[in-house]
C-alpha cells in the first residue's frame, strides 16, 4: 500500500468505467458531474487495492440516467450512485458512501439456468444475478450491467465467489 498514491487509484477506478453508456456519459460535455464521481469514488477507495469493481449505467433517449458503481477493498465497500437528466448537469444528485465490508447477511440468487437442461450456446450456470445484502441494509444486485464480454464473465466470476465465501463472515 506505500506505493501506491491516491492519483493511481483515481486512474484505476477511472479506467475501469468502460463500455458504450460510459463512453457516452465521458464524451458528453455536459457532464460536470463525472469527474467529481470518479473523483468521491477514489477518496473512499482510498489507498487499499481494489479487488472487485462492478458498474452500471443506463442512459434513456431523453438524456435521463442512473449510474452505479460499487468498488471492493479488503475491509471496504464503496457503494456509488448518481442520477440526474444529461440536459441539466448541475442537477444530478450523487452519493459516495464507504462501509465495512463485514456484515454480508444474506445472497439471493436469481436467473440461473437449468442443472438439467444443457444448451451449448448457453451453457450452466448462465447468466444469473446474486442479490447482495449487509447487515447494515445496503442491498445490491450484480452483475450491475449485462455480460457482454469473456473479461466481464470472468470479473463477475470472481465478486461471485468472493461473496460466496465472505457470506457469514
Amino acid at each position: 500500500m506505500a506505493d501506491r498514491n491516491l492519483n493511481e487509484v483515481l486512474e484505476e477506478v477511472g479506467g475501469r468505467l468502460t463500455g458504450p453508456s460510459w463512453m457516452r456519459v465521458r464524451s458528453d460535455d455536459r457532464a460536470e458531474w463525472f469527474g467529481h464521481f470518479v473523483s468521491g469514488i477514489a477518496l473512499a477507495v482510498g489507498l487499499r487495492p481494489i479487488e472487485h469493481l462492478d458498474s452500471g449505467v443506463r442512459i434513456d433517449g431523453a438524456g435521463v440516467f442512473s449510474a452505479k458503481v460499487v468498488v471492493f477493498t479488503d475491509k471496504t465497500i464503496v457503494f456509488a450512485d448518481a442520477a440526474g437528466r444529461s440536459t441539466e448537469p448541475y442537477d444530478v444528485e450523487t452519493v459516495v458512501v464507504a462501509r465495512p465490508r463485514a456484515g454480508l447477511a444474506q445472497l439471493t440468487i436469481s436467473d440461473a439456468n437449468s442443472a438439467f437442461r444443457r444448451d451449448l450456446f448457453d451453457p450452466w450456470p448462465g447468466d444469473f444475478t446474486v442479490t447482495a445484502e449487509w447487515s447494515y441494509g445496503t442491498k445490491v444486485t450484480f452483475p450491475l450491467s449485462p455480460i457482454e464480454t469473456d473479461d466481464h464473465r470472468a470479473r463477475f466470476s470472481a465478486l461471485y465467489a468472493a461473496l460466496i465465501d465472505a457470506l457469514g463472515d
